[in-house]
């Protein structure tokens, strides 16, 4: 036995001592944070393997050939995943993983990085903010941003009005610049419209909290915690037409991960 493994073993049996001796409840917290924990864990993992095969059954031809890839590069993603899986009952997170291992049993990158940075993502993902990602993946950033610029759209409406009044009365007539504002003012109900049409055949509306049953407090919080986590942005901070918290967006890496997991 390596001074290594001798050490951890000693730390292990201390550290068991103390909690032993915690008064009335250190028999209980020794079997929650040792023997149960680790059967827990164990359970876990042997747990997902068994929903793996049952996925790559349903999603494989039989005829793969894993010859060629880097057992070294698999072998990093798959520890990964398998820690990660010890830790979690959560079954979106069991889910997401499947396909990250999938995927990458598929995949002809050589660099990991991306891949493990989608597996810590995973790893700090509430379901809450699951299902959230879920529903703003489901909508192209076009649309997304249609409802902000109804709002800009109705509010350069109201602009154009005022400087084209404002030019009738210093010049009392229609000028060349007048026309053009009035051009311009003509086009604009069309664009709402249209951007209004494309919103109405939507068939989820992810800046809502009712959407996803949740109150507002909690949606929000939800939402702030995704913006943290670079996944969504805030559109207020492109415009101060609206008030933040209001209307939001999906980042790059939101929607780099979102593909992954979903290819």
């Amino acid at each position: 036995m390596t001074k290594k493994l001798q050490a951890k073993e000693y730390g292990i049996s201390t550290l068991k001592g103390m909690v032993g001796a915690i008064p009335f409840a250190g028999t209980f917290l020794n079997e929650v944070a040792f023997e149960a924990r680790s059967r827990i864990k164990q359970e876990r993992v042997n747990r997902f393997i068994e929903e793996f095969s049952e996925y790559m059954n349903e999603h494989s031809d039989g005829e793969d050939n894993f010859d060629t890839l880097n057992t070294e590069q698999i072998g990093d993603i798959f520890e990964e995943i398998v820690i990660s899986v010890s830790k979690t009952s959560a079954e979106h997170k069991r889910n997401v993983f499947k396909s990250i291992l999938h995927n990458q049993l598929y995949s002809d990158e050589i660099d990991t990085d991306e891949t493990l940075r989608f597996i810590n993502i995973t790893n700090e993902l509430t379901n809450n903010q699951f299902k959230i990602l879920t529903a703003f993946s489901s909508l192209s950033d076009n649309v997304l941003k249609y409802k902000v610029q109804i709002i800009e759209l109705q509010d350069e409406t109201k602009k154009l009005k005022e400087k084209i009044l404002d030019l009738q009365e210093k010049y009392s007539g229609d000028g060349t610049t007048t026309k053009k504002l009035k051009e311009r003012l003509s086009k604009i109900p069309r664009l709402i419209k249209k951007r209004e049409l494309a919103l109405k055949s939507g068939n989820i509306n992810p800046n809502y909290h009712t959407t996803f049953d949740l109150t507002r407090e909690v949606y929000i919080s939800e939402v702030q915690d995704l913006i943290s986590k670079g996944l969504l942005f805030d559109f207020a901070l492109r415009t101060q037409l609206i008030d933040p918290f209001v209307h939001f967006g999906m980042t790059s890496l939101g929607r780099s991960y979102m593909n992954y997991i979903n290819q």
